[in-house]
């Protein structure tokens, strides 16, 4: 459950808060709404058009499909203060069509990069699942869900909430969203172009990819959202009215606000708990055991049976000739059978398993593995390794494991 909450906050709070902002700032111009509605469509095209290529073909790689949304996003992000300022300010009338591009470009760019591991998600959950009806499915779609929840309720108070406050403040704020945008996207941008090799490796560039800034830029979203929860929380005094009844009327306007902004700081709070105390806790679950380093004799491991028919999850490494440790996986599913598997599969790649309880578990995506399945292709299971008895002792062959040093360079 808390792989898929965290999961769910950490890709799409920072969308999901600019988005709010800037559907707000867009009702103050002429044509805005309208041109960030239209570029809401493409974003979502693209992000489902990359969902299906992912989950179906071998041809979408996340990286190429960064880099669309990354460049027209600095682009907007860079330009709209000073090509459509009318969305900082109350009343801004006509917004200049160089202004409305802007805005289709951003609502479509951050649309495209948060959405795509939201559409991903669900289909994970039935993944080495015989049947949805289980507890840990149950689960899985419960912190999905809660996540979905969380979002939702957070960009439904913001965007009601500056509709209430000082006519400043969210653009103030929206400025500050810009930023944010421009220096973490630019992060990421610089991330990508050196991993590809696009860029040369300076020093410099090295340094900032390997800043690790998740946790500031989270809590600097938040922090956003709490600046606007705080006004009507702050403001007091005699409401202004010619009579009673419009001093009454105003009263209940400023209960509506505070509740509003305890709505806010309630997902603020549980978002931030997700982010730091449950992530902790879920980091802290799924730490993987270290290998044992193996080698082999005439071209075979031998794995004696009685130092792993416990039923436990057995970790092992082997070193290639080419200087790569590959990993595999041992543990006993029955009497007279063991499922024996790379500590990888197809889908989410070598970061491996691990065993809670009774339960051999993916450390990527929290997908329980059916201990029965293990050993065979499919879904999240560990890609199948051949092995054989004989002697009292599982035999692998070094050269099945040589074949797959590839799947962990």
């Amino acid at each position: 459950m808390l792989h898929y909450l965290i999961a769910v906050l950490d890709n799409t709070l920072p969308a999901a808060t600019a988005l709010a902002l800037l559907l707000f700032l867009a009702g103050r111009g002429e044509g805005a709404r309208r041109a960030f509605l239209l570029g809401l469509l493409p974003g979502l095209g693209a992000a489902l058009v990359y969902a299906v290529l992912k989950r179906t073909t071998g041809i979408a790689v996340r990286e190429y499909y960064d880099l669309g949304t990354l460049l027209p996003s600095l682009a907007a992000a860079a330009a709209l203060p000073f090509i459509a300022p009318g969305i900082f300010r109350r009343g801004g009338g006509e917004i200049p069509f160089a202004g409305r591009l802007c805005l289709a470009l951003l609502a479509a760019s951050w649309t495209a990069a948060a959405l795509p591991d939201l559409l991903l998600y669900p289909p994970d959950f039935f993944v080495s699942m015989s049947s949805p009806f289980n507890a840990e499915f149950l689960s899985l779609v419960f912190g999905y869900c809660l996540g979905l929840l969380l979002l939702l309720l957070l960009v439904a108070s913001l965007r009601a909430l500056a509709g209430t406050s000082p006519p400043a403040l969210p653009a103030v704020l929206f400025a500050l969203c810009l930023l944010l945008v421009f220096v973490s996207q630019g992060l990421d941008l610089i991330r990508i172009l050196l991993a590809r090799g696009m860029v040369p490796r300076l020093s410099w560039l090295m340094s900032l990819a390997l800043l690790d800034t998740r946790d500031i830029f989270s809590f600097a979203w938040l922090s956003l959202a709490c600046l606007l929860a705080l006004p009507p929380l702050l403001c007091g005094g005699p409401h202004a009215g010619a009579n009673p009844a419009q001093r009454r009327k105003s009263r209940a306007a400023l209960r509506g606000r505070r509740r509003l902004s305890v709505l806010l700081l309630g997902c603020v709070l549980v978002c931030a708990l997700s982010l730091t105390v449950l992530r902790n806790q879920e980091n802290s679950e799924a730490e993987i055991s270290p290998p044992l380093a193996v080698s082999p004799l005439d071209g075979i491991i031998a794995l004696p049976l009685e130092t792993i028919d416990d039923g436990n999850l057995h970790r092992f490494v082997y070193t290639t000739r080419g200087g790569v440790g590959v990993r595999f996986i041992v543990i006993r599913k029955s009497a007279a059978a063991y499922g024996v598997g790379l500590d990888a599969c197809d889908i989410c790649g070598p970061t491996g398993y691990y065993q809670r309880k009774d339960e051999v578990i993916c450390k990527l995506c929290d997908v329980v593995m059916n201990k029965s399945t293990i050993g065979f292709p499919g879904g999240c299971n560990p890609v199948p390794l051949p092995f054989f008895l004989a002697g009292g002792a599982l035999r692998i062959r070094a050269g099945d494991l040589e074949a797959e040093e590839r799947r962990f360079q």
